[in-house]
């Protein structure tokens, strides 16, 4: 019985995030940010766990560098973020040439070399939604690592709407050997690698304080020996946007493949850090990015005895990281 009511629950929630969508799709971008709004501080006000957690997470992050007004206000304003993210996706369609025009300033663009492929990272930041298709207009080969949605109707609903402007989406669980294969036909490849991870992490610092982060984008750098940049996508109290894109990270060569591997993921989440201090209202703070994962851990303490195979540590699948 349980079963058929989650079934009946996860069929109505499914309903409703498609009607949404539709909705959203058919109305001016202005209607659907008041709208965004609206729902991000509803329920920022309605659900307990998001400020429960926005707020600890901010604690922990920013502990008395920040009075509690003003991580409640950066909490407040995470929320509005992801509201505004739902509201604005369906208009991926629309993302052409003249839109990135009027909407979007492009900072960095110089730093990519032409004719080369490349990753790069970022994280649930601005309108992260917006990021590949934007990156697509003046990249035509690019593509997304996604996580599928557990409905299948909701699933191909989102993936159409992300593939819509010419993104070409990989699910992440196996998507190793893909990536590969994109990124040396020359596809810039974006990957998230700001949350916790279940599998394939090493242990980081985020906010001066311990968690793990994939190592899905210093793999597939190392293996394919392209660039690795980070690129954000920020929003302007008027609502335009700024895509920044950073000079190739420096990574690490050392030949101590451990070693190098832990390193250069540092790097990539120090990118992502620095951009979030500049914009902390604008991250999703309500994912629990320093959850304990006792897995890992006992997983990294045994590749990390003398007995096991350095490649054990450094060459598992990619998978999902969600």
């Amino acid at each position: 019985m349980a079963q058929r009511r989650n079934a009946a629950v996860e069929w109505v929630l499914t309903t409703l995030c498609i009607g949404f969508g539709g909705l959203t799709a058919r109305l001016p971008l202005s209607v659907c940010r008041l709208l965004g709004r609206n729902l991000g501080r509803l329920g920022y006000w309605l659900v307990p766990r998001v400020r429960r957690v926005a707020l600890a997470n901010l604690d922990l992050a920013y502990g008395d560098a920040l009075s509690p007004a003003e991580k409640r206000r950066i909490a407040r304003g995470a929320a509005v973020n992801v509201g505004m993210v739902a509201a604005e996706f369906t208009h991926i369609a629309a993302i052409d040439e003249d839109f990135v025009a009027r909407h979007v300033t492009i900072k960095g663009f110089e730093q990519l070399e032409a004719g080369r492929g490349g990753l790069i990272i970022s994280g649930h930041f601005g309108n992260w939604e917006w990021l590949a298709p934007i990156v697509q207009t003046f990249h035509g080969k690019t593509a997304e690592i996604v996580r599928p949605m557990n409905d299948p109707r909701l699933n191909g609903f989102v993936d159409g709407v992300r593939r819509s402007n010419g993104v070409t989406t990989v699910p992440k669980l196996g998507a190793g050997r893909e990536i590969i294969r994109l990124l040396r036909d020359g596809y810039l490849v974006g990957v998230l690698v700001d949350q916790s991870p279940r599998d394939n992490a090493v242990p980081v610092t985020f906010f001066g304080h311990p968690c793990w982060a994939t190592i899905a984008p210093i793999m597939a750098a190392a293996r394919c020996r392209v660039p690795v940049y980070a690129v954000t996508l920020t929003r302007d109290d008027r609502y335009h946007y700024a895509l920044e894109l950073s000079a190739p990270i420096s990574l690490v060569r050392t030949g101590d493949l451990r070693q190098d591997l832990i390193a250069n993921t540092q790097r990539c989440q120090d990118a992502i850090e620095a951009a979030i201090r500049n914009h902390p209202e604008q991250w999703l703070w309500l994912h629990r990015r320093w959850k304990p994962r006792p897995r890992l851990e006992a997983e990294w303490l045994r590749k990390s005895a003398p007995k096991d195979r350095e490649d054990d540590a450094v060459d598992p699948p990619l998978s999902d990281s969600s």
